[in-house]
């Protein structure tokens, strides 16, 4: 700290250059520097201070295990219509059931045992066992409605519904069109392959989303 002494402030006013007047000048700056010195520790001790408190004001970091305050839900705790009596709409084809099946299992976050309890909890209010030949058999048919009254099928709905929902995601195109198709008529159809009549030179075929239409002549 640099100070400037006024001639009023000195023991001569009018010699400067009087002894008296450095003697006096240079205890005054020392005086000054031990004042310093003095006050140098409290200085970084509240600069620490300041900066420990603005590090402990920082919110904790989320963590991939859930830390912190993600606005998720628990997918079992989400009620659809229809969930107390098992008589959920399907609003999937089995295809896209299937895809979204195959497409977690690639993941390797979740194991095929692991699946199954998972989509049964979601679905049943009694969780019954659903056997790992069950989800076999409907992952290898093809077809939109081809495994519909599998309880994998109405299950892996459920499941993958609530979790859409827990996830705050929006409805697919697909789930869309579904909805345009079904909605009112009882979603997806859930029944056995039935036996249709045409004439012998027309075609039956099955959509994307399920419905049979004729082609006449097979083309």
């Amino acid at each position: 700290m640099s100070r400037s002494f006024k001639p009023s402030d000195l023991p001569n006013p009018i010699l400067l250059t009087d002894p008296a007047n450095i003697a006096f000048m240079q205890k005054a700056l020392e005086k000054e520097k031990k004042a310093e010195a003095a006050l140098a520790p409290i200085t970084n001790n509240v600069a620490d201070d300041a900066s420990g408190s603005s590090k402990s004001a920082k919110k904790p970091k989320k963590t991939a295990t859930g830390g912190g305050d993600d606005g998720g839900k628990d997918l079992f705790s989400i009620a659809l219509p229809g969930d107390e009596d098992s008589t959920v709409e399907i609003y999937d084809s089995c295809d896209e059931l299937r895809r979204k099946i195959n497409a977690l299992l690639r993941t390797g976050t979740i194991t095929k045992a692991a699946f199954m309890r998972d989509i049964a909890r979601a679905a049943y209010t009694d969780a019954p066992n659903i056997q790992s030949k069950q989800l076999t058999d409907f992952l290898t048919k093809k077809g939109a409605t081809s495994g519909s009254t599998s309880r994998v099928c109405y299950a892996s709905y459920v499941y993958f519904e609530k979790k859409r929902i827990a996830e705050g995601k929006a409805k697919s195109k697909h789930r869309r069109d579904m909805e345009d198709r079904w909605l009112g008529k009882g979603g997806l159809p859930r029944r056995r392959e039935e036996k249709y009549f045409c004439h012998v030179q027309d075609a039956l075929v099955q959509d994307a989303l399920g419905s049979i239409r004729v082609i006449p002549g097979g083309r």
